[in-house]
């Protein structure tokens, strides 16, 4: 009996002694950290399957943590890695985003990681039949061997398959098993018809006169071609011919990234730099290989892309990688373009285009250092380097770069301290920066390079304000203007208008009652978006068809809002029925590749006007573009949110940038019911000094950044009543709480009704926290978090530096 209970004493003894104890990082919006017991040692990044709330759920494990007598711990069910996925820099990056963006470390870190490396612990899988299966996955055939989908919570709980859930990644990507994810439409594998020669003729010159040219045609690519590179060329009737003579075969191919990539290689360009993008290229240099923040300041069209490009080129000669950030998609293939040609195949691309499967691809190129060079949106910052030298963002000041959703981080300050971790220089380039980063030279944190002058002496357009007061016209579609656009129609050069509203009015009235068509949603009108017919919320996305009557009188006579880019494109072919008109906002956007589609068209000379949102406002360089006009100045101007001014004078002088790069003279027309507001007059001379210098000094005086950090809390509900009185008890509480800081140093403003004040049925609140730096912040929201609760029934959202109040 003694000896028995000595061994059991000793057996479990030993199991203590092996039992190691870890923060698990969940995807969950807690801040609390959660500790789970495991057998096997773990390193901090490896994926990990455990229990909780008795649901199984992926994690990243985290430090190792001293263990508290009394819990009960549950144990890691799986380990999925036999390595960390992420780097040193990675992990502390991720402490810094939770502790700065108050959310948790498990939310960046699976934000940092392809879609393909977040397994949905409940899909479901199935065998691919006469699939032969290797020894090592003769458990998993087993349990699959009947043909269905099984799903992988109830394999896992037979206990029978060891490591399952790193068997089934194995398998999937050995392509022995079929996953079902719920992953969006678009991770479907791309594929393209190609073209190759199976039969060739003894004597094609008997081929009929059009088959024996597309012969000679294909003959000449040497390598399967896509069908979409003849498709300019030759018709497909004669292709068809060929396949039922057995000359060709047309077959499906999946796309792989590097076909994506391949038609994009042009000649690199010979180019002089100019002394000032010489100078800048000296100043940057000077800092060379450590961590420093440079400013590029250089005016629309001033050769920013050339300075990039050398100082990376000093990079890559020494082993280092490169991210390179882009604001939107839009501006993707021209980026591409140019790094592609100037740097092959060590170039990787981030988009939210790319399907999952690329990504993943795209991932691994990365981590293996395959790819030393990877562009692509604000994601892009997390991109696994191994030896990181250089983080470029361009267009600094969009506020793209801000995401929307958990984590809210902002990816040109992330990029700053991602840089400061891992030793690593940052070039932020801009012709319009924002004042945050202005006024971070100003106090000497970053340095500034200037570049002034466009290269080969190419002149800035010029600019003409048109005060709509004086020259009104329903459609805001001026004489000026329109004199202006036939002008270079007649010209054959090309036209760019910008109005930032889309869809084809703001609202429908009926104009006998007065009555708007409102989202029953968001209590805000809807916009009317013809080519639907349908009224559209661009708040929560609820939809209904346009209304023949109105829904309250039964009148039939409706008046319509401020015109959106569908009205001002069936206006513009009623006006110029000949030319060829292309519409870019979000709503003609929706397809896959349409901006690539629209940078090809433009640059091949394919379109006469191209209208657009904000998304063609800036970094597009067309040499065919000798006029821009923007229609409406005042819609970003009148929005009731103190970065207006700021956004107004962006978007007039990155569009009016788009005029006159190349040899030709470009020409702005700017319609305004503002012709004297501050934004304006700067925009029109492009003297962004002059604006900085107005607009700080309002910001100042307002307490508001780059003087003042904000927060912000949101805070929403589906029941008013329960929203006021927890408002009215928050407010209280920010009223008579201590919370230790002077009171010019801290400023609350709130909780009042948000500027939206009901959305997708939620009533919305939200409180702003002005302070005097990020650490008041920081103990703010701690002591909001833990000493006031809210009612169930109400969520908050927390918003550090953010980019919209509204």
């Amino acid at each position: 009996m003694d000896g028995a209970f000595s061994i059991d004493t000793e057996l479990l003894s030993s199991r203590i002694r092996f039992m190691n104890y870890y923060i698990i990082h969940l995807p969950l919006g807690i801040s609390k950290e959660f500790v789970y017991s495991s057998t096997e040692a773990l390193s901090e990044g490896m994926r990990v399957v455990v229990s909780f709330n008795r649901k199984l759920i992926l994690g990243i494990s985290g430090k190792s943590s001293p263990v508290q007598s009394g819990i009960r711990y549950l144990k890691v069910e799986e380990v999925l890695d036999t390595q960390s996925l992420f780097s040193s820099g990675q992990l502390a990056l991720a402490e810094w985003i939770s502790a700065y963006y108050h959310c948790s470390v498990g939310k960046i870190l699976f934000a940092m990681l392809p879609s393909f490396l977040q397994p949905d612990v409940d899909s479901e899988v199935k065998l691919i039949p006469e699939q032969p299966l290797p020894a090592q996955f003769s458990e998993l055939g087993s349990a699959l061997s009947d043909g269905e989908y099984h799903r992988l919570s109830d394999l896992f709980k037979l206990r029978q398959i060891r490591s399952l859930y790193k068997q089934v990644e194995e398998a999937e990507a050995a392509g022995l098993i079929e996953v079902k994810r719920k992953l969006s439409h678009k991770d479907r594998p791309r594929t393209a018809n190609y073209i190759r020669i199976i039969d060739p003729p003894d004597d094609p010159s008997k081929l009929p006169a059009k088959q024996l040219e597309a012969y000679v045609l294909i003959k000449s690519y040497e390598r399967d071609i896509p069908m979409a590179e003849l498709s300019d060329k030759i018709t497909y009737s004669p292709l068809k011919s060929m396949v039922k003579k057995g000359i060709i075969e047309i077959y499906p191919r999946k796309l792989e990234i590097r076909d994506k990539l391949t038609d994009l290689r042009l000649p690199p360009k010979d180019i002089t730099l100019s002394e000032e993008q010489q100078r800048a290229i000296s100043e940057i240099g000077s800092k060379h290989g450590s961590f420093n923040v440079n400013l590029l300041f250089g005016i629309t069209g001033s050769g920013k892309t050339e300075v990039y490009i050398e100082v990376i080129h000093r990079y890559l000669k020494e082993g280092k990688g490169v991210i390179f950030l882009i604001p939107e998609i839009a501006l993707t293939p021209q980026m591409v373009e140019r790094f592609y040609s100037a740097f092959g195949d060590i170039l990787a691309i981030q988009h939210s285009q790319l399907t999952e499967r690329d990504r993943l691809e795209q991932w691994k190129r990365i981590k293996n250092g395959d790819c030393r060079i990877v562009i692509g949106a604000r994601s892009a910052v997390f991109a696994p380097l191994p030896e990181l030298g250089l983080i470029i963002v361009d267009e600094e000041h969009e506020q793209s770069y801000k995401q929307d959703n958990v984590p809210r981080y902002h990816g040109r300050d992330v990029a700053v301290v991602r840089a400061k971790l891992e030793g690593a220089q940052v070039i932020l380039g801009s012709a319009t920066p924002a004042l945050e980063s202005w006024h971070n030279v100003d106090t000497g944190k970053y340095r500034m390079q200037i570049l002034s002058q466009r290269p080969l002496h190419y002149e800035l357009p010029e600019v003409k304000v048109i005060n709509l007061c004086e020259e009104y016209d329903k459609e805001l579609l001026s004489s000026t203007l329109l004199n202006a656009i036939n002008e270079r129609l007649e010209k054959r050069e090309q036209v760019i208008l910008f109005q930032n509203r889309r869809g084809f009015s703001s609202f429908l009235q009926c104009q006998k009652c007065g009555e708007l068509v409102s989202c029953p949603n968001c209590e805000i009108s809807m916009y009317y978006h013809r080519d639907r017919e349908e009224m559209h919320c661009h708040y929560c996305g609820h939809s209904v068809p346009s209304p023949r009557s109105c829904p309250k009188c039964g009148a039939y006579s409706f008046s319509y809002g401020s015109p959106g880019t569908q009205k001002v494109v069936q206006n513009l072919r009623i006006i110029f029925p000949d030319a060829k008109i292309l519409r870019m906002d979000s709503d003609s956007a929706k397809v896959r590749d349409t901006y690539k589609l629209m940078y090809d068209r433009m640059k091949s000379r394919e379109v006469d006007i191209l209208l657009g949102t904000q998304m063609i406002s800036k970094g597009l360089d067309f040499p065919g573009v000798t006029l821009v006009g923007i229609i409406n100045a005042d819609i970003s101007l009148n929005v009731p949110d103190f970065r207006a001014a700021e956004r107004t004078f962006q978007l007039i002088t990155q569009v009016a940038g788009r005029s006159g790069r190349g040899d030709k003279h470009g020409e702005v027309i700017i319609q305004t019911h503002n012709p004297e507001h501050y934004a304006i007059t700067h925009a029109t001379n492009q003297d962004y000094p002059g604006f900085a210098t107005e607009e700080l000094e309002y910001r100042r005086r307002m307490h508001y950044p780059p003087f003042y950090r904000l927060a912000r809390i949101l805070y929403q509900s589906k029941e008013l009543e329960l929203m006021l009185k927890d408002m009215a008890a928050l407010s209280a509480f920010v009223s008579h709480t201590l919370f230790g800081f002077a009171d010019e140093d801290l400023i609350f403003l709130g909780p009042v009704p948000a500027p939206f004040s009901k959305m997708n049925n939620l009533h919305r609140f939200h409180l702003i926290i002005k302070a005097i730096s990020a650490p008041v912040i920081s103990s703010v929201l701690a002591t909001l978090e833990t000493r006031f609760k809210l009612s169930n029934g109400i969520t908050q959202a927390v918003d550090v530096d953010p980019v919209s109040l509204m």
